[in-house]
């Protein structure tokens, strides 16, 4: 065993799907605000005596609204960050550069294979395998697909590792289940 850590931040970038999601949260508290401005304006025109609380009220459900809506809204800027420490990778989700999460970690021994995302002599018996993207979306010089059996099921993991991680992937993989660009 010998030590070794590294750590690299990949942005992922923001794909038609995410747009599409950041238009519908943009809708959704628009018609929910919408609604809740004429329920209460209605509630209001019928009760005069309390119209400045139903006022207040919907206001401040508008409030709620908004802010929850910011906060998902905000939940589809990505970042991954790869942590390789001795022979464990880990890939950890942070969401608008505050939420952490670890979503991914295996030892570096149950990976079957890895190879350059274009490399389809060595991945093309994988291709029907289920596809999970850690990267930054766009398939770069350092883009590697690697597969694992994960939580019981195989699949196909997309990755950019810098220079100083593919080389430890080369160490601890070997050449037979390692295949470089």
């Amino acid at each position: 065993m010998r030590d070794f850590f590294s750590e690299q931040l990949i942005k992922k970038n923001s794909s038609e799907a995410d747009r599409k999601k950041r238009m519908r949260i943009i809708a959704v508290a628009i018609i929910a605000s919408i609604l809740i401005w004429q329920i209460f304006s209605t509630a209001a025109y019928r009760n005069p005596e309390l119209s400045s609380s139903f006022t207040l009220l919907a206001l401040i459900l508008i409030g709620i609204v908004v802010f929850f809506s910011y906060k998902r809204f905000q939940e589809v800027n990505v970042e991954y960050e790869y942590s390789y420490t001795e022979d464990t990778f880990d890939i950890d989700i942070i969401k608008n550069r505050s939420k952490r999460k670890q979503i991914f970690s295996i030892n570096v021994a149950e990976i079957e294979i890895m190879a350059h995302i274009d490399d389809k002599e060595h991945l093309a018996i994988y291709k029907d395998l289920p596809l999970e993207d850690f990267g930054s979306g766009e398939v770069l010089g350092n883009t590697y697909v690697f597969v694992a059996t994960y939580k019981g099921k195989r699949k196909r993991f997309i990755i950019e590792p810098n220079e100083k991680m593919l080389n430890a992937f080369y160490t601890d993989l070997t050449p037979r289940r390692m295949y470089r660009k």
